[in-house]
């Protein structure tokens, strides 16, 4: 990781919608995602030498991501704060990016940025993958379990609460780089591991769309245009365009399929 903070969220990630349906409060806690007890905390060290957090779901969706911090022990006083902030509804800012896709981030009582999500295709979802996160930090309480990140180059392939296959790619160093699509099918998920494989490659497959705040993403298309991977939020646009570099190093070998 390059940026000050790399987001992502899953649940439907950048294209879909997330697992659970906001409630007339914003907390919906009757889905599967919200009520699993095997949500949790992970930590990982980026390019950077900062220590990061992703807040994953029970499913294995990572739905928020942090800043960067100086040391483990600093990063666990960040798991503390969004513990402490994300249970409050107007803690979390719903933004647009300049390309017309949706983000959000949580803010501590000072307005600090503690974490954010990946870029989403509608408000709405947007809006529903911060609710998810607001329901789980209420779910987890003063003493989530955090863990470090699982240290494996691979694709890591999972259901939804929505019912449909996604899979996200994660580095050598257990950071999550690239998120996928929903998909109907899981042979289908499993194509469009493929396709990350030989698009990943691909001159002119890569952009770096800026985000509102002055941050830059990432996204990968098909040759048809399509969307079939995004990443993180970067403080600069030569922070998003090394993980690219990052990225396309990982997808030149032939990475293991991690499957449920």
């Amino acid at each position: 990781m390059f940026g000050k903070i790399a987001c992502v969220v899953a649940a439907g990630i950048a294209f879909g919608t997330v697992g659970c349906s906001a409630a007339s409060d914003g907390v919906d806690d009757g889905s599967a995602e919200v009520t699993s007890k095997s949500a949790h905390f992970e930590t990982f060290v980026g390019a950077d030498g900062r220590t990061y957090f992703d807040l994953v779901a029970g499913n294995g969706q990572d739905v928020l991501r942090s800043q960067g911090y100086s040391s483990a022990t600093s990063a666990k006083q960040g798991i503390a704060s969004v513990v402490e902030n994300g249970v409050d509804a107007s803690a979390y800012e719903i933004l647009e990016a300049n390309d017309g896709t949706w983000y959000f981030n949580l803010t501590a009582a000072n307005h600090e940025v503690i974490g954010t999500s990946q870029m989403y295709v509608s408000k709405t979802n947007a809006t529903r993958g911060a609710a998810t996160v607001r329901a789980l930090t209420n779910l987890l309480g003063a003493t989530p379990h955090v863990q470090s990140a699982t240290k494996q180059a691979r694709f890591e392939l999972f259901t939804g609460e929505d019912k449909k296959f996604y899979f996200h790619l994660r580095a050598a160093n257990g950071e999550i780089v690239l998120d996928s699509q929903g998909y109907t099918a899981k042979s289908s998920a499993l194509a469009g591991i493929a396709s990350v494989e030989g698009n990943g490659v691909e001159d002119g497959r890569w952009s770096t769309p800026a985000a509102i705040d002055g941050e830059y993403g990432l996204r990968l298309v098909a040759g048809n245009g399509q969307i079939i991977g995004a990443g993180e939020l970067y403080a600069t646009q030569s922070d998003a365009e090394r993980a690219v570099a990052t990225i396309e190093s990982l997808l030149a070998t032939k990475l293991p399929i991690a499957t449920p």
